[in-house]
């Protein structure tokens, strides 16, 4: 096992060495910078040191990796513009959004302003301009009624937070070299400076506490470090449309946490099964929103995607 894992760790480095490499005379515009994912983007593109890094959030200050984190409305259309004339990024990676689910569904007019109408305030920017977009997007564009979903099936979202995000994809593609990577579910340690819904599970795990998962619900999640320095590689790769970024295998959430407690010496049996119609939900989940990665992997074919076993092992050691 530590044999493996050192290789994969080796393949890793050198992936993000080839990532960086052409992105060293680009100003770089991370929006979302102090949530899970676009912590992580910070992390990956400070530590390589190969661009001028800009991170904006909503409402977080303070500093993220060593740089400094300024407040930027997307909502607020001449603020934005004048941040973005004051920036003058060559790159966008727009990872900026209302992403919890209860968020958008109780308060839908602030999430349309964010996720929907502040993606198309910078995709007319950049589209102007010339300059790169990437879109972060979901899995749960999709309603879930089958597997292994491809960039070109139909979207159809049950979520309210999902039909935002399907709404914004078309204002990103429209221009020239925009990119839309939807984005299946992420897994890992935190580095926002507040515990994710993972952490927090661990968290009680470690403490003795029984913890309850779907075992009908099916995603291809990936690690969060992984996901950031796909994000870069495909930035360098100068992909546009649409791809998946996503793991290669189909799990539910039960049998996530299930190999997350094994791999980290936690006790599986806290780790308890039930089924979406247990559940009293306020809106009807998605039961299978896997992601078909084949574009991905023919974009950046020597790409390493490690295991759920791999990726905890090298991301909590």
């Amino acid at each position: 096992m530590i044999g493996r894992v050192r290789v994969r760790l080796a393949r890793v480095f050198q992936g993000l060495a080839i990532a960086v490499r052409t992105l060293a005379i680009m100003r770089i515009l991370v929006t979302g910078a102090s949530g899970q994912l676009g912590s992580y983007l910070a992390h990956e593109l400070l530590r390589a040191g190969k661009s001028e890094l800009i991170l904006w959030s909503r409402g977080t200050t303070g500093s993220r990796s060593g740089l400094e984190i300024r407040a930027v409305d997307l909502t607020d259309g001449s603020a934005l513009t004048s941040a973005l004339e004051e920036a003058n990024p060559d790159l966008v990676i727009h990872a900026a959004a209302i992403s919890a689910a209860d968020q958008v569904r109780t308060a839908p007019e602030r999430g349309w302003a964010v996720n929907v109408e502040g993606t198309r305030r910078l995709a007319a920017w950049c589209g102007d301009r010339g300059r790169r977009l990437i879109f972060t997007s979901t899995d749960v564009v999709f309603d879930g009624a089958r597997s292994w979903y491809r960039e070109d099936d139909e979207t159809g979202p049950v979520l309210a937070y999902g039909r935002t995000k399907a709404a914004a994809e078309p204002l990103v593609l429209q221009i020239p070299g925009g990119l839309v990577a939807r984005i299946s579910l992420l897994y890992g340690p935190s580095r926002a400076g507040r515990a994710s819904f993972f952490d927090r599970a661990l968290a009680s795990l470690r403490a003795g506490e029984p913890q309850v998962f779907f075992e009908d619900e099916f995603r291809t999640p990936l690690d969060y470090a992984t996901a950031a320095r796909t994000l870069i590689r495909l930035a360098e790769n100068q992909a546009g449309g649409m791809v998946h970024v996503a793991g290669r295998e189909r799990v539910s959430r039960y049998e996530l946490m299930q190999r997350a407690a094994r791999v980290l010496e936690l006790d599986p049996d806290l780790v308890r099964a039930n089924r979406r119609q247990d559940a009293r939900l306020a809106e009807p989940r998605p039961a299978d929103v896997s992601l078909d990665t084949s574009r991905l992997a023919s974009l950046l074919p020597d790409l390493d995607r490690p295991s759920i076993e791999t990726a905890l092992w090298m991301l909590t050691t």
